[in-house]
């Protein structure tokens, strides 16, 4: 038997999809602006494909940032299910939990830890996405400031091109993107997984919010 329970407030799956689809677009577009692959006519409308794509690409950059920085204050008035010590091991407990669940993982456990929220290896990852996602922004910001002279992009992240150097920036942002996209790979895998093994509503509960609890 199982129980209702509400985990995921709604402002934590607004962030979710935002992230989901904007990450979607930012890919796409990311790509096609390291390697243009389309073939356009001469035509001065046509031509102009690679501005509608950077456009679409700092829109979603923005749309992206703005859901992380939402995400980051719901870490401290959100419900304990979205507080950041579910995603940082601040107690022992959580660390004992922790190394129960990389068991599991590895196949040295047999018995599947349970937990409403995030478990704690799936919570020290997403801080580990959270830190990937601060510094493709700085990188993105950092390139997107490259065309100005002054004001607020170049005095705020020019000073990394003068640092690191276009190239360098690039290629952060590049690699990083091909992590997120392996990084999608396990997170949908684990989901299905733990909505397979506990029946726990774990894949429709990022819609609903609602997750199933195991009945006392």
């Amino acid at each position: 038997m199982h129980e209702r329970a509400y985990v995921w407030e709604l402002p934590v799956r607004v962030f979710h999809w935002v992230h989901v689809v904007s990450i979607a677009v930012l890919a796409i577009t990311g790509y096609y602006i390291g390697n243009p692959f389309l073939v356009v006519p001469r035509d001065p409308v046509q031509t102009y494909v690679m501005g509608w794509v950077r456009y679409v690409h700092f829109i979603s950059a923005f749309a992206f940032g703005l859901g992380f920085l939402v995400r980051v204050y719901w870490f401290f008035v959100g419900n304990p299910y979205s507080s950041w010590r579910d995603w940082i091991p601040a107690s022992r407990e959580r660390w004992g939990f922790f190394w129960k669940q990389l068991k599991y993982y590895v196949f040295l456990e047999r018995g599947r830890p349970h937990y409403m929220g995030h478990n704690p290896v799936a919570g020290l990852s997403y801080a580990g996405l959270g830190l990937m996602i601060l510094v493709q922004g700085i990188t993105g910001f950092a390139l997107y400031a490259e065309p100005y002279t002054g004001g607020f992009w170049r005095v705020g992240f020019g000073w990394l091109l003068t640092l690191f150097g276009n190239q360098t920036l690039r290629m952060t942002h590049h690699v990083l993107m091909w992590l997120f996209g392996l990084f999608f790979i396990v997170h949908l895998y684990m989901a299905v997984l733990a909505d397979v093994e506990e029946r726990d509503g774990a894949i429709t509960g990022i819609i609903s919010g609602v997750k199933f609890d195991r009945a006392s």
